[in-house]
């Protein structure tokens, strides 16, 4: 495999990749410039499209004169701004690092499964989906769910993601679990739980803060790690906190505003059983009284 890395302007990438998409280029990747702010609800990101970012383009073969001839054309720059290099496609794919939790608990790769117990793994295969274990809040939600036997537990994963959380809650023996995200993740989620070699958990797709869809059923636990409005705007939108028997644990919260999020559970009869920070991010576990 080859990597061909070109400089360009930001405001231009999207373009540039539609146009080499339509002449056959379609691997392409970059990262976009952005400036990282703080707001009452965390943190935001202003792209910076006034600057210019490397765009990558990876295709098997490489002819060199009769591509670079094409892709100077199609990109419209000098002979100076393409540089070629060849790329270990094995490497390329592999990117994901086992992840050791705190408890004991690894995840890992479907390569590497049989280097570690059974009774002490997550299996992920990440299609990209927000959940692989790296982010601080899915580690510390994944050590509470570790620490629990769910036997005889239902449970609601919220912006489920990679389905992560959910897989480790059927590990720990759950009797059912529902997804729900935004985003369409069945076909993934249903593939870590057959990599993990648990049930199947429902998955549903629906914007819970906007859609008139309403969760009508109870849960003995839910799982909600998006950010702090964002929890806040599903509790209130489904009335999550109407169910006095359930026990909530909600990451995706920062220091400086998890404080809303603990005022609206004590508000509504819950009280705070456990906190976890890790760097600035948040994790509650929240109970009724």
């Amino acid at each position: 495999m080859y990597e061909i890395t070109v400089r360009l302007p930001t405001k231009k990438i999207d373009r540039m990749i539609t146009h080499l998409n339509q002449n056959g280029y379609y691997q392409t990747f970059y990262e976009v410039p952005l400036d990282v702010v703080t707001d009452a609800n965390g943190y935001a990101f202003v792209e910076k499209r006034s600057e210019t970012t490397e765009l990558n383009i990876y295709i098997n073969n490489y002819f060199e004169a009769k591509e670079r001839r094409t892709l100077l054309e199609l990109l419209a720059i000098d002979d100076s701004s393409l540089v070629v290099k060849e790329v270990n496609e094995w490497n390329y794919q592999q990117t994901f690092n086992d992840i050791f939790l705190e408890n004991g608990w690894v995840i890992t790769t479907p390569e590497r499964r049989n280097h570690y117990h059974k009774e002490k793994r997550i299996v992920l295969d990440s299609q990209g989906n927000f959940g692989t274990g790296y982010h601080e809040t899915t580690k510390d939600c994944l050590y509470f769910i570790l620490k629990h036997d769910f036997k005889g537990v239902s449970v609601a994963d919220i912006g489920a993601g990679s389905g992560v959380l959910s897989v480790a809650a059927a590990l720990k023996g759950a009797k059912s679990i529902d997804t729900y995200d935004i985003q369409p993740v069945e076909r993934e989620i249903l593939y870590q739980c057959e990599l993990n070699r648990v049930k199947r958990v429902n998955v549903f797709q629906s914007d819970l803060i906007k859609s008139k869809n309403r969760i009508n059923k109870d849960y003995d636990m839910i799982f909600l790690n998006i950010g702090t409005q964002e929890n806040i705007d599903i509790l209130k939108a489904q009335r999550l906190l109407d169910g006095k028997d359930t026990t909530f644990i909600l990451s995706g919260m920062l220091e400086w505003n998890y404080h809303r999020v603990e005022t609206l559970f004590k508000a509504a009869g819950f009280y705070l059983k456990e906190k976890k920070q890790s760097n600035e991010w948040v994790t509650c576990v929240f109970k009724a009284k």
